[in-house]
């Protein structure tokens, strides 16, 4: 293995028998990074080049060195660890989607929808070489185990971004919930003030010939028949349920 930097751009290239794969790899440990990964053959030499985080990271996965197609299928099973990391992320983003909703809560999911289209687009671009290879019957067999892994990713990041999607879903359901909530509290104080203001205004008009203008408890009658108003509608809409 070398240790060296790696070029984002995902080809392949079969010269006089010298095979050459640059691929990326993903990894989600609460922040998303993708790196370049280069797996040469020459002659009988099979070199793995990258950057020193990434060569650490793969070291346990390359049990099969046999060949070059068995080790581009060993390298890609790091794969699985980040789904897997990525699939508890959303999981955990869908349950705070039900109870909350908040700028920093949709940023998060965006974030991870975003991460999520990424690997998608190039898991696509990996499967398109490999489909290329399996054409040309280079690694044949161990190049249609590789698409068949390719393929379950696919899967699943397409399973992950409809979960994206569902959380915000989910966020944007509890939104209106609440502002249902709201809308249903103001309705009632408006209601409950409509009788209110109503007897406000017959006794503000001042006309000679009502009474209770003159009258020494005039006030206080207005008060205590406002008072019983209001708490005979709240006791309606508490009988009602609806506070």
């Amino acid at each position: 293995m070398l240790e060296g930097n790696v070029g984002e751009i995902i080809k392949f290239s079969n010269k006089n028998g010298n095979l050459i794969l640059i691929a990326k790899l993903h990894f989600y440990d609460g922040a998303f990074k993708s790196m370049g990964i280069e797996v040469r053959k020459e002659e009988e030499k099979i070199i793995i080049k990258g950057s020193k985080e990434i060569l650490e990271n793969i070291k346990t996965l390359l049990l099969r060195r046999d060949s070059f197609g068995d080790v581009v299928w060993s390298i890609f099973q790091n794969e699985y660890r980040t789904l897997d990391k990525l699939e508890e992320k959303v999981s955990k983003l869908q349950n705070e989607a039900i109870h909350t909703s908040s700028k920093n809560l949709l940023s998060d999911i965006l974030s991870v929808k975003k991460s999520l289209t990424r690997m998608h687009r190039d898991y696509l671009r990996i499967r398109n070489i490999v489909e290329t290879i399996i054409d040309e019957e280079k690694e044949s067999m161990m190049a249609h185990r590789i698409l068949r892994d390719i393929n379950e990713m696919i899967d699943v990041v397409e399973y992950l971004v409809e979960g994206t999607t569902t959380a915000i879903q989910l966020m944007q359901n509890a939104l209106s919930v609440k502002m249902n909530e709201v809308m249903k509290i103001l309705t009632i104080i408006a209601t409950i003030m409509m009788p209110l203001t109503l007897i406000t205004g017959i006794y503000g008009m001042n006309f000679r010939n009502m009474p209770e203008l003159y009258w020494e408890y005039g006030y206080y009658y207005s008060l205590l028949l406002m008072l019983a108003v209001g708490l005979v509608m709240m006791y309606y809409f508490k009988k009602r349920e609806l506070i």
